[in-house]
């Protein structure tokens, strides 16, 4: 009976230290618990915040994508208008042209009827005098 009670005395024992090692293990793990759970709650606020950038710049390249696009549209009005423009200048500039070429005509054309007036002769000689 000595020997059953030695037996269980040293089961008793073993258990005690298994039971001690499986607390000192659930501690263990308690505190890798709360540090998963830090770890896991610092990043979901670091994911919050940087959603809420995201969110920003979001804002900023569709504010950004409009006024390109504004921009756009004004170029291209400033582009139809100097294309315009280029086409009124040509035309103005062929109208000077012609304007000159009628104006050296009607200059010959007046010469040629003074010349054939008379005393058209006399003219030039006092004008050379």
């Amino acid at each position: 009976m000595l020997e059953d009670l030695d037996q269980l005395s040293i089961r008793l024992a073993t258990l005690i230290a298994y039971t001690q090692e499986l607390a000192s293990e659930v501690s263990t793990l308690r505190v890798n618990l709360s540090q998963a759970q830090a770890e896991r709650d610092a990043l979901q606020a670091k994911l919050a915040q940087e959603g809420t950038q995201a969110k920003a710049l979001t804002r900023k390249v569709d504010a950004f994508v409009s006024e390109q696009a504004t921009l756009q549209g004004s170029l291209d009005l400033f582009k139809q208008e100097q294309s315009t423009l280029q086409a009124q200048l040509q035309s103005r500039e062929h109208e000077v042209l012609t304007l000159r070429a009628a104006t050296a005509q009607a200059r010959e054309r007046i010469e040629a009827v003074l010349e054939r007036l008379p005393g058209a002769s006399a003219a030039p000689e006092q004008g050379a005098q």
